[in-house]
């Protein structure tokens, strides 16, 4: 892409591949957004393609963006990113950069050379928010779109580094309009972790795939022209199979008079080394060279892509009076090129530039690398830069290179901790074996925690046993540490039988009654609950409690009834009670303690806070617990808490009915997760997402979310908060009205034939109950519903103090008498949900009941009343942008307007029946009818055919006594809202 004009020769075919990355081009221009990956095997022509689709969107009007990997600097941070966005971001004026805001400047002046001191200094970035980057990169694409639509190339993404990719992901989940982004990769050479990111990125978007074949044999004629007759380039398109780059190579050496160089079974296409065929092609062009030349060429390739030539000929050690010389050579024979950069030049093809490298000696190589190192150390470059050349050329025992090493993982570890982690270990590498065990050690940790922090759990916990190993049995602490850690990333994994055992040996070794065994038992009692042991939790906790009290330690008491809190408000009757007023007790500390003194020590107790604040519906004062707790995370560094945080402040908004705030702070929540690789944390942030999507009638994404935190949550069963993923998921399918799938998603946690879900902690249940009650009702399973609305009220019973509980018990019993038909009874009992759900403030869930407060009042001919209980309700949904409610709500005014000028109508025949006789697919035909949707819509959906869809129409009008798709919604709103 950075070839001058005169190196880009006419597109030969690809004809559909262009008409496709057109059409990507024109969404872009016309406000929307494309992504098109290109792929398929080395020198297939995947570079020109991309090059032909810049040129066409510069003529449209595009402003190009284009970055590239390169394989022999693959570890560098975010290399193809600042490869295609430095500059223009470093051109941007001084107005365009003002609109930034303070973190997006912060952000990418910590990256980007060309906006280091625009940046004003923020807090320090933390490993598991790099986030936080990745949308400053999506807000300044943003700003460029603004101007003209964008385009985005980024070629050899195969060679890209794990932090470029992560934000690649970032990008593809959260697309920008106006932007079209082009990847090309080599097919089946992602590595395997930044495939599976790339995967589950794009799960909600569409990505084109373009897999590029070979040249036919008449492309082959027309790329080739002059080249020879018919004859030979049919030998020649045989021999290469197609192949553009390997047929230009062996061309131009057959032109040169050579006509057999190798063969391409002498070496293949491995995906690591150049192919022989090409190796030997290359060695004539090569040993063609002057001497100046060709130790300059070799420089180059341990440079990189594109090449600095000072460098190179620093490298080199050649003088000014034969670089001249040299440089033209090179650019004579096409092997270099001018890049578009001054002083930097480029080889002809990334395979070139491999070849080169690999036809080097090992020793001259080495030395190459150690001459780059120090020529980058004179100038001041960047520590990445000199780690990369360290990395290849330091030896065992070279303090300096260790340093350096060390230096560049730990700078780079907030941002990029798997090109820390590659330092780190190259750092431990070069140790000596006589190197003081403390170095050792130190860096093991932080390779442990860069590993923790790229979600590569496996290895770290491997790293963590093999520094385990390394601690002298006269250092307990440090030995009792080292199990924490273990136990922590054991838990990550969802090992809690393993974790239990870590730590129950680390607290053996932990002086009892101090803040370090305080922490390890707050750890213990997470792991109880994990493994759904609450009387052990509330054991622990009890035991923290006290012993606190006697030491009279204000922080170790602060951790003891902030645990305390956590686990008795997970409870019900006496527990309940004392939970309320330790988390009292926990938060008159809390709020006292400066935030120095709460960072990172308590920071363990400051989640337990937010997390008791949430169950106990103190909503308000979880928010600002949660913030509290997200800025000390950054500040301090010290980020381990922050999805949970994210999380409980997403889960706190939502209840409130404040769901756009909500669904971006689940959204933070995810995002931290994925970076994080944590299965636990992924299927809880997810599902709270789905939930947040759900209510704000996004039903599309919500189910796509949920059942995605479902089959995340499945790899770790036993992980925190496991239960939330399969209930939120049926509680959305339950509200997409697949009714019967949704019953089933909650039911088989375990049934709840039994006291209570064992899954879900005890002041959890009503709330996730209640949708299960809407499910048995619109099954006809009344029964069911009422042994339901029994168990969400013993519950209530016993949490006077939680009027959203006791909303959700007054809400279920509604319903339930409704469905008895017994519209009295269900107007009090749905007046008193409103008023519950009213005094915890949760407002949707107030209009939700209203609905059904409306419709019993309807029943009882009180047409008035009921209208202004379905306009309340229909402005708070409005207000609050639940906009699936809010139909909800329209129809039901419809429903009274009819009643209005035609008195009270004859129940209809749909309603004598009831749809307790109806299929569940038939319940899924007619929930998307009451929502306008054409039969191709539903068939698209459905997966069914739309003869299919018309066929069960006509049975139901048959079965309901309806004569139109009009009346058949009117009549299932009509039902579906009795059932509310």
């Amino acid at each position: 892409m950075r070839s001058p004009g005169s190196f880009i020769r006419p597109l030969v075919g690809r004809l559909e591949e262009m008409r496709t990355l057109n059409d990507a081009l024109d969404v872009a221009q016309q406000g929307g957004t494309a992504v098109v990956a290109v792929t398929g095997e080395p020198g297939i022509g995947k570079t020109r393609l991309v090059q032909e689709t810049s040129r066409e969107a510069i003529t449209r009007g595009f402003q190009v963006l284009d970055g590239r990997g390169t394989e022999l600097e693959h570890e560098v941070p975010y290399a193809v990113l600042i490869d295609a966005l430095d500059e223009p971001l470093g051109l941007l004026s001084r107005t365009e950069r003002t609109a930034l805001d303070a973190e997006t400047l912060s952000e990418l002046g910590g990256v980007l050379p060309s906006s280091h001191g625009h940046a004003a200094a923020l807090a320090p970035p933390v490993r598991m928010e790099r986030h936080r980057f990745h949308r400053s990169v999506r807000v300044a694409l943003r700003k460029l779109a603004a101007r003209r639509p964008l385009l985005l190339v980024l070629d050899d993404v195969h060679w890209a580094d794990h932090a470029s990719f992560e934000v690649i992901a970032h990008l593809l989940r959260n697309p920008v309009q106006r932007c079209a982004l082009v990847l090309a990769h080599r097919s089946g050479q992602l590595p395997s972790v930044d495939a599976t990111a790339l995967f589950r990125a794009a799960y909600e978007n569409s990505v084109t795939q373009l897999e590029l074949g070979p040249l036919s044999l008449r492309e082959t004629v027309e790329l080739l022209t002059g080249h020879g007759d018919e004859t030979e380039l049919a030998d020649l398109h045989r021999e290469c199979g197609g192949n553009p780059f390997y047929l230009q190579e062996l061309s131009r050496v057959r032109k040169q008079g050579d006509r057999r160089p190798g063969s391409l079974e002498s070496g293949g296409t491995s995906t690591s080394r150049v192919p022989a065929i090409i190796q030997a092609a290359l060695e004539q062009e090569i040993r063609a060279l002057s001497a100046s030349a060709r130790t300059l060429l070799h420089a180059a390739a341990v440079v990189g892509e594109p090449f600095d030539l000072d460098l190179a000929a620093e490298i080199a050690d050649l003088d000014e009076v034969d670089l001249g010389p040299a440089t033209h050579e090179l650019m004579e024979t096409g092997l270099v090129h001018e890049s578009g950069v001054p002083g930097r030049l480029g080889f002809r093809h990334p395979l070139i530039r491999r070849a080169v490298y690999e036809r080097i000696g090992y020793g001259w190589r080495k030395q190459a690398h150690q001459r780059a190192a120090e020529a980058l150390a004179d100038r001041s470059s960047t520590l990445a830069l000199r780690a990369h050349h360290l990395e290849h050329c330091g030896a065992v025992g070279d303090d300096a290179a260790i340093a350096v090493l060390t230096d560049a993982g730990a700078a780079v570890a907030p941002r990029a901790p798997v090109a820390a982690a590659r330092w780190f270990r190259a750092a431990l590498r070069l140790l000596p074996h006589s190197a003081r065990s403390e170095q050792r050690m130190a860096l093991m940790m932080a390779l442990a925690e860069a590993l923790r922090a790229s979600g590569r759990l496996r290895e770290s916990r491997e790293v963590l046993g093999d520094a385990l190993t390394l601690v002298s049995p006269e250092a307990p602490e440090d030995r009792a540490r080292m199990m924490a850690m273990l136990a922590v990333t054991e838990q990550g994994l969802g090992n809690a039988a393993e974790g239990r055992r870590l730590l129950t040996s680390s607290l053996a070794l932990t002086p009892p009654d101090t803040v370090e065994a305080a922490a390890l038992e707050l750890e213990l009692i997470k792991n109880h609950v994990m493994m759904l042991d609450w009387a052990s939790a509330v054991a622990v906790a009890s035991a923290i409690r006290q012993s606190a009290r006697a030491l009279d330690d204000p922080r170790l008491y602060f951790l003891a009834t902030a645990a305390a809190a956590f686990v008795g408000i997970s409870q019900s009757g006496d527990m309940l009670l004392r939970g309320q007023f330790d988390l009292d007790e926990a938060v008159k500390t809390l709020d006292s303690l400066d935030d120095s003194d709460v960072a990172p020590a308590l920071l363990d107790g400051l989640t337990d806070v937010a997390m008791a604040e949430t169950n106990l519906e103190r909503w308000e004062d979880a928010v600002e617990h949660a913030d509290r707790g997200i800025l000390l995370c950054r500040t301090s560094g010290h980020g381990r808490h922050l999805v949970e945080l994210a999380h409980l402040k997403a889960v706190s908004l939502l209840v409130q009915g404040r769901l756009e705030q909500a669904l971006a702070a689940a959204e933070d929540a995810v995002e931290t997760a994925l970076l994080l690789d944590n299965p636990p944390m992924v299927a809880m942030t997810e599902a709270t997402r789905a939930w947040a999507l759900s209510l704000l009638g996004r039903t599309a994404q919500a189910l796509t979310a949920a059942a995605d935190s479902v089959r995340v949550g499945a790899q770790a069963p036993t992980g925190m908060s496991s239960w939330l993923a399969p209930v939120v998921y049926g509680g959305v399918l339950i509200e997409a009205g697949h009714y019967q799938r949704g019953r089933q998603q909650i039911v088989q946690l375990g049934g709840y034939a039994g006291d209570y879900l064992t899954m879900l902690d005890m002041t959890s249940m009503p709330h996730f109950f209640r949708p299960l009650v809407d499910a048995e009702l619109a099954l006809g399973r009344i029964d069911a519903a009422e042994t339901l609305a029994r168990r969400i009220e013993a519950i209530a019973d016993a949490a006077p103090m939680m009027h959203m509980r006791i909303g959700d018990a007054h809400y279920a019993r509604a319903r339930v008498l409704l469905a008895r038909k017994d519209a009295d009874a269900a107007v009090r009992s749905a007046e008193r949900s409103v008023a519950e759900y009213r005094i915890s403030g949760t407002v949707v869930e107030a209009a939700r009941a209203r609905l059904v407060l409306g419709h019993a009042l309807a029943d009882l001919g009180v047409e008035t009343a009921a209208g202004h209980e379905f306009a309340s309700a229909l402005s708070t949904f409005e207000t609050r942008g639940a906009e699936q409610l809010a139909e909800r709500a329209r129809l039901a005014l419809h429903r009274v307007g009819e009643r209005q000028t035609s008195g009270r109508r004859r129940r209809s025949r749909a309603t004598a029946v009831g749809f307790s006789g109806l299929t569940e697919r038939q319940i899924e035909i007619i929930s998307r009818v009451v929502l306008g949707m054409t039969n191709r819509q539903i068939s698209e959906e459905l997966y069914l055919s739309e003869k299919t869809i018309e066929a069960h129409l006509n049975r139901l009008f048959t079965k309901l006594g309806v004569s139109s798709r009009t009346e058949l919604a009117a009549l299932a709103a009509e039902q579906a809202q009795r059932h509310m």
